[in-house]
């Protein structure tokens, strides 16, 4: 499949980089020739240096005979002007593009994303995403990660194992039997800069960070057996009102209503419109990172601050004086991926990588065949992958154990009929089922092949 990357920012290196590591042929576009040549010389992909939105460039990368067109330039109106050129001069079958500005992410406007209007496939708003994503992780009380999978019917769950976890130094092959009441599958394991998927040896240690999938309905039981007790945030604070801050005030408004919500901005005028637009919840027009602010939003009796502004120091130096200030919990909106890995160190709870779930959520887009999901992990570690067998896939009606799979995939449940299967070696795949897979990078493309995804 030829592939063409309108934009060589973080988001698009990352897209290139995804997709020429499963062998597909890739053409970067960017006007940047600094960008261009950073890819060029780390990356096997074609580059060009040139303005996505002219014909002539989208020549030159190949549009005559590429599959799938990525716009996720700095411009919302470069990446739909390089769609519409796309389909209009070059028939290119599928085009995605980044979306941010919230005038163009209205219902009313739902419309002009067509064949006769704008010929855009997907629309992927990072900002929506990521709001969505935090809503999740607040509905999943001591998970630092949480995704819905198998129609509901599953939770990928991301935790910490700390000192009071009862399983500690336990092998995984000995979990099920200690949690007799309920299905679990753990997946892979984050262990200080190690990330590995695990066998039925492994061992958990103190600070870890497990994923495991468990039964939505045992999510509860999953938690406690790892020893966390934390309930449902009641009181939460929020720094920062822009386009990642609205959307998750705007849902939190609607979907929890329970959930006691002030919101800190530090722009006069912008606090006024998010007044005049948030009719329950309190706004505050100030700074967080003054002590006067924090102590008016009570953040001492607070559950959770979640700093999602658009500077990585003010979101961990407001989530650092929350902490001290008697918070329960943080999460931080980090853009630079060279501070991940501090930060849970310094005594942040839950990293939010805006960069990871919208590669996730492309990456969904990217993919052909019966994949359902796509949820990246660890910093590009691997993949959860949610795909449906089809018939001429190598799962149909195969034995797990004459299947042969590497151990960098493991699977984590089957839903069949409505019905969830921890599988075992003995379990056979019938076609239509719908499997939950992790997959580290290395072996995705062995696993699309497997699973007959062209």
């Amino acid at each position: 499949m030829k592939s063409i990357v309108c934009g060589a920012g973080v988001v698009g290196r990352s897209i290139a980089e995804s997709l020429s590591n499963e062998g597909l042929d890739v053409t970067v576009i960017d006007e940047s020739r600094e960008l261009i040549q950073k890819i060029s010389e780390s990356l096997d992909v074609k580059t060009i240096v040139g303005a996505a939105s002219q014909p002539s460039i989208l020549e030159s990368a190949g549009a005559k005979d590429c599959d799938i067109l990525i716009a996720v330039t700095k411009s919302d109106e470069t990446n739909m002007i390089a769609c519409q050129i796309a389909y209009s001069l070059f028939k290119i079958p599928s085009k995605i593009a980044r979306v941010r500005q919230p005038d163009y992410l209205k219902l009313e406007w739902t419309n002009l994303y067509n064949k006769e209007n704008l010929p855009i496939d997907s629309i992927i708003s990072p900002e929506l995403e990521v709001a969505k994503a935090i809503f999740r992780r607040l509905q999943a009380p001591g998970a630092i990660d949480m995704l819905e999978l198998a129609d509901n019917n599953l939770k990928l769950v991301g935790l910490k194992c700390e000192k009071k976890c009862p399983i500690l130094n336990t092998p995984i092959k000995k979990i099920s039997s200690i949690n007799k009441d309920f299905l679990l599958n753990i997946l892979f394991i984050i262990r200080e800069e190690n990330k590995f998927v695990v066998d039925s040896e492994t061992i958990l240690l103190e600070n870890d960070i497990v994923y495991f999938v468990v039964k939505n309905e045992n999510f509860n039981e999953a938690m406690q057996s790892f020893g966390h007790d934390e309930t449902q945030s009641q009181k939460i604070v929020i720094v920062g009102g822009g386009n990642i801050g609205y959307p998750l005030c705007k849902i939190i408004e609607e979907e929890d209503k329970a959930m006691s919500t002030s919101l800190i901005e530090y722009n006069k005028e912008r606090s006024e419109y998010l007044a005049s637009n948030l009719k329950k919840l309190t706004v505050f027009n100030g700074d967080a990172l003054e002590t006067n602010i924090l102590e008016e939003v009570d953040i001492s009796n607070s559950d959770n601050l979640i700093a999602i502004t658009n500077d990585d120091e003010v979101n961990i130096l407001a989530s650092l004086l929350a902490k001290k200030a008697g918070c329960k919990s943080c999460m931080t909106l980090v853009n630079k991926s060279s501070y991940s890995s501090l930060l849970s160190n310094i005594g942040i709870d839950i990293i939010i990588d805006p960069r990871l779930i919208t590669i996730s959520t492309i990456l969904e887009k990217v993919r052909s065949g019966k994949i359902r999901r796509i949820y990246t992990l660890g910093d590009g570690f691997g993949e959860v992958i949610e795909a449906e067998i089809i018939d001429n896939s190598d799962f149909a009606n195969k034995k797990l154990s004459d299947l042969n799979l590497p151990k960098n995939i493991r699977i984590g449940a089957i839903l069949r009929k409505n019905n969830i299967i921890i599988p075992n070696m003995d379990t056979i795949f019938e076609i239509n089922d719908d499997v939950v897979f992790f997959s580290e990078t290395s072996c995705i493309k062995k696993l699309e092949k497997l699973l007959s995804v062209d």
